[in-house]
């Protein structure tokens, strides 16, 4: 009999206040302060509240208060600049957080959505528990010091649950498959994502108070009237997905994880290598090139830094991603504190077309045939069947 097809599983991670939790992430000496993130001049009557710590948020501060008001009312809360770069690093950790889960998820701002289905992980541990374990890892790993996570056999629920946990100040949240509507049903309007203001205030008109109110008018009645929207509020109330398939963020990764804190060169070299050798075993076994490299390092006080390099032409051989990362390790390892991990990443990788390349010598051929060897001989026993002595470290 053929196997049946796996459950869908979604899991939505909110990083709520996610410019404030950027900078905190970087700065120790905002970990625990009251503090509000702007980006315009703290002197303007216009200059509002973008994000609160959670010091801030516990004086009263919210998300969209005037700047002014703010300073009456709150003398506690210091107005900081936002930082795009620091929130920019803070998502890149967020997306090596969920490519070790699935190869297909999407992070926007504080905000993932990791699609489970099938996965190794969703194979072994219950939703719940798998929730529980992404939210774990995420404030472990990636420098958050607070985020919930929803788990559902729908996008659209997984993100519902990840906020009615945020809201009720829950670690996560699980709806079953088969329970959407029952789920949704007493919830506030507000919790439905992707509907324009116009609509949203029509909602406010009608005093439609909750979904269960909005899904028992009917299709064609909230077509009649929310004109073009009456079709995606009726989806959306019914815990449906509007779109089946999604543009996802797909990516090859490896990582290797110091058993002791390092800084001796030689053997981090090695390690750098080691990485760039079971990067490139992922590819081949995909099938995949590299176009673009992301060197990753986290050194043993808990900061990382991140480095992207563009490889051209995109190519899967050892010998041109080791030469690239090594390259990409000496001008990012500059604090000389010991490291703890390295990863690398090909964050888009394209499909080998088998295209020769037209000034490739006898050399490189022989260098390809013996990759393509290696990668088999892997294939069937795993990576750690042929290891590279350049990459280990002598007794």
């Amino acid at each position: 009999m053929p196997a049946s097809s796996p459950q869908p599983l979604f899991l939505a991670l909110e990083a709520g206040d996610f410019m404030a939790q950027a900078i905190a992430a970087w700065d120790g000496r905002y970990k625990d302060k009251a503090f509000a993130v702007i980006d315009q001049d703290p002197g303007s009557h216009k200059t509002f509240l973008l994000s609160c710590s959670p010091a801030a948020a516990a004086l009263g501060a919210r998300a969209g208060m005037p700047l002014s008001l703010v300073r009456r009312r709150f003398r506690g809360v210091t107005p900081v600049f936002r930082n795009p770069a620091w929130e920019a690093s803070l998502g890149e950790e967020l997306r090596a957080l969920c490519r070790r889960y699935t190869p297909e998820f999407d992070v926007r701002g504080g905000r993932a959505l990791l699609d489970m289905t099938g996965t190794p992980a969703a194979r072994a541990l219950q939703p719940e528990a798998l929730a529980a374990k992404l939210r774990r890892d995420a404030l472990y790993s990636s420098g958050l010091q607070y985020a919930a996570v929803g788990a559902a056999a729908t996008r659209l629920m997984a993100k519902v649950m990840a906020r009615m946990a945020t809201e009720d100040g829950e670690d996560t949240a699980w709806c079953p498959a088969g329970e959407e509507e029952d789920t949704l049903d007493p919830l506030a309007p507000e919790c439905l994502p992707g509907l324009s203001p116009q609509c949203r205030e029509r909602i406010r008109r009608y005093s439609l108070k909750s979904v269960g109110q909005i899904r028992g008018l009917g299709r064609q009645a909230l077509a009649s009237r929310f004109g073009g929207e009456g079709e995606k509020l009726y989806t959306l109330a019914c815990g449906m997905d509007l779109e089946e398939v999604r543009i996802v963020h797909r990516g090859i990764a490896a990582e290797t994880s110091l058993e002791e804190d390092v800084n001796d060169n030689d053997e981090l070299d090695r390690k750098v290598r080691l990485t760039a050798d079971k990067l490139v075993f992922h590819l081949r076994k995909a099938g995949l090139q590299a176009d673009k490299l992301i060197l990753s390092l986290r050194y043993a006080d808990g900061k990382t830094a991140r480095k992207t390099a563009v490889v051209r032409p995109r190519t899967d051989e050892f010998r041109i991603l080791a030469d690239k990362a090594r390259e990409m390790f000496r001008v990012l390892y500059q604090r000389r504190v010991a490291l703890r991990s390295i990863s690398l990443a090909a964050p888009a990788p394209k499909q080998d077309t088998g295209q020769t390349d037209l000034f490739e010598s006898q050399g490189d051929r022989r260098q390809k045939a013996l990759g393509d060897a290696l990668a088999k001989i892997r294939g069937r026993s795993g990576f750690g069947a042929i290891l590279s002595g350049a990459n280990v470290e002598p007794e």
